[in-house]
């Protein structure tokens, strides 16, 4: 028993860098996308939602999207003096109880 527990510290610890590790994986491969421009210096984006990138408009998994929001709007090369969300909207892909995940779309402009 005495051998069992010394090992239990090590466990716990090794088990935390995993899960650790396992996050930012996740994180980076829940990565689904899209964007348009919807006239000239405007544009539709959107970012799907699962149980890592929860659809909550607060927290962490927006200001993730809000960071990829960001790089479409640089790599499409569209509105160099900043830019202005206008709405944002969830869209479920399930209903019910066990309904999860679903799409985010923002509209945005340049500013």
């Amino acid at each position: 028993m005495r051998a069992f527990s010394a090992l239990l510290p090590g466990f716990g610890l090794a088990l935390l860098a995993m899960l650790g590790g396992c996050e930012s994986l996740q994180r980076e491969t829940a990565r689904v996308e899209g964007f348009t421009a919807t006239a000239p210096g405007a544009f539709l984006y959107s970012a799907q939602t699962n149980t890592v990138m929860t659809e909550n408009d607060d927290g962490a998994a927006e200001r993730i999207r809000r960071d990829w929001l960001a790089d479409a709007v640089q790599a499409h090369g569209m509105c160099h003096d900043g830019y202005a969300v206008d709405t944002r909207r969830f869209i479920p892909a399930a209903e019910g109880r066990f309904g999860n995940g679903g799409w985010i779309f923002y509209t945005g402009r340049c500013l």
